[in-house]
């Protein structure tokens, strides 16, 4: 492998890990907002977390 081809796969490698990364941090501050907006209704958080909210993204 030549050298552009290795910094084309690093930079490709690169942007996989900096999206995943950027739809865990998505996913993990839409679940806190579902959470804030839950403690008005439901104050106890044992029970939040059993009500369970599910996000799925549109596949």
């Amino acid at each position: 492998m030549d050298t552009f081809s290795l910094i084309a796969l690093g930079t490709f490698v690169l942007s996989l890990l900096i999206l995943f990364w950027l739809s865990q941090l998505l996913r993990n501050l839409i679940r806190k907002q579902i959470d804030d907006q839950m403690k008005d209704m439901i104050p106890i958080k044992a029970i939040r977390e059993r009500i369970g909210i599910r996000i799925k993204l549109r596949k």
